[in-house]
Parts: structure tokens; sequence; C-alpha cells
């Protein structure tokens, strides 16, 4: 009997997984939407569900050293979203370090992961200076108007950027986690151009849409790697 539960335990946790992705992507669609009663608690609730349903997601279904990262990148986003969606500029810094904490451990994450030199593609090295020259661009013009926040905003933007360079040159399926991680860096470069430069750039879902889905595919690229005995009925995406 114990036998028999021990296989069978592993594909219930399997469901429940695939159920907290489910929930995350609905938590994501109501935020963006806008689709939640009105109020500070139920702002906050509803953004902080979408990233919050993919930490039980990796809580439920960890097995190894890196997914445990992974929850802690998604834990101290979880934060950051939360902190952000509180209006004031002290939760805005706030909000900031949560999400360069994040993105420390998305780089601890990636070095762990590193593919060897000789597996660097050329394709992969042009993408990263992309990200670099795109950081140095950004700040460009995003210069003028930092005032005070010049600092804090350069140095989030390095982390970023490296961030996104170390997901590019890391052993996951680049499919996803390189995708995931270039949508993160859209995210808040839209973010950056709507706070500083006080331009309405797409609206609120243009920071929203790629933010959420670059979450998603780093989470679920990390949680399909190889190094995980089972791969959600042997789907792949590498």
């Amino acid at each position: 009997m114990t036998r028999i539960f021990s296989r069978r335990k592993r594909p219930i946790i399997e469901g429940i997984g695939q159920a907290m992705i489910f929930l995350s992507f609905v938590g994501a669609v109501l935020y963006g939407g806008g689709w939640y009663p009105e109020g500070l608690i139920w702002q906050v609730a509803a953004k902080s569900s979408a990233v919050g349903f993919l930490v039980l997601f990796v809580l439920v279904t960890a097995q190894t050293t890196n997914h445990m990262i992974l929850l802690l990148a998604l834990l101290a986003s979880v934060a950051g979203d939360a902190l952000l969606a509180i209006p004031g500029e002290n939760s805005f810094m706030q909000g900031l370090a949560a999400f360069f904490i994040a993105h420390i451990f998305y780089i601890g994450l990636f070095l762990k992961n590193r593919l060897p030199l000789e597996d660097v593609t050329g394709i992969r090295m042009r993408i990263s200076a992309l990200f670099w020259a795109g950081a140095g661009l950004g700040a460009y013009f995003l210069y003028p108007g930092l005032g005070d926040m010049l600092i804090p905003v350069a140095a989030y933007s390095v982390v970023l950027a490296l961030m996104a360079t170390t997901a590019m040159m890391s052993r996951f399926p680049v499919r996803l986690v390189g995708s995931g991680a270039i949508l993160f860096l859209v995210s808040d470069a839209v973010l950056g151009v709507r706070t500083f430069l006080d331009l309405d750039v797409g609206g609120p879902l243009s920071v929203w849409v790629p933010y959420y889905l670059g979450q998603l595919f780093l989470a679920v690229g990390v949680m399909l790697y190889d190094e995980r005995p089972t791969n959600f009925g042997g789907y792949r995406f590498d």
C-alpha cells in the first residue's frame, strides 16, 4: 500500500502544480483587466496573486536546489508587486529593492547553471550585447529626469541587464527562460519610460503583460529543466 501511494503521490502533486499555474494565469487576467473589488487591499491582493500562485506551483513541485532558488526569486517578486501597488515614493523604492533582490537570486540561479563557454552560441552573445546597449541607451534618455533616483535606477538597470545576460548563458531552455528574461527587461524598460519620462507608452498593460509572461516563462522554464525527474507528462520546450 505504501508503494502504491508513493507512486500515485507524484501525479497528484503534478496536478496541484498545474492548477497553481492556471490560477496564476487567472490572477494575472483579473488584475490586468481591473476585474477585482475596489480598494487598495484588493488591488494589492489581485496583483500579488499572479506571481503568488507561481510561488505555490514551485513550492509544491520543488525537487532541486535550483527550484528553491527560483522560489526565493519569486517570493521577492511578490513582495515587489505588492509594494509597487501601494502609492508613494517610499513604496516605489521598496518595490525596486525587492525586485533588485529577485534579480540577484535569478542571477545566482543562472550562474549556477551556466553553459560551458564553448557551448555559448553567437546569437546568445549578440542578444546579450543588445541588453547592455539597451541599458546604456535607457540611461542616456532617463538621466535628465532621475534626480535623486539616479544611483538606485542605475544599479537596478545593471542588475537587470546582468540577469537577462546570465539567463541567455544558462543551460535552461532558451525558448522559455531566454524569452522570459527579455520580456522582464521589456516590462521594466516600459515602466521606466512611463515613470521617469512621463510618456504613456501603450497603457498599463504594456508593463503588466510582458512582466507576467516573463515571470511565467522563467518559472516554467526552470521547473522543466532536465534535472527534474518528471516533466509534466513529457512535454519539453528546449
